[in-house]
């Protein structure tokens, strides 16, 4: 299991398009990933879930893999939520 909290820095990181496309991103791993927000947890692989986080920029954010691959899907799903450009795979 590896785990990270991060300040949400995307605009609208939960928000309908940007929920599909981090659900469609954790679909690619292996590993299961959670996002946690206060009380609230979410399958980062399930787009509904995602989006009833609702968090907005500057937020904590609680990224949570298990699994083969989980290092990372770590890595990425934290830059997606961040903003960032995402890793190129290997």
């Amino acid at each position: 299991m590896v785990e990270v909290t991060i300040e949400l820095n995307a605009r609208d990181a939960f928000q309908g398009r940007n929920s599909a496309r981090l659900a469609f991103t954790a679909n690619q791993f292996e590993c299961e990933i959670l996002l946690a927000s206060g009380a609230w947890v979410a399958n980062a692989k399930d787009v509904m879930e995602v989006m009833r986080l609702s968090a907005r920029a500057g937020t904590q954010i609680r990224i949570q893999t298990v699994g083969p691959d989980e290092a990372a899907a770590l890595v990425t799903i934290a830059a997606l939520l961040r903003g960032e450009a995402l890793p190129k795979s290997p």
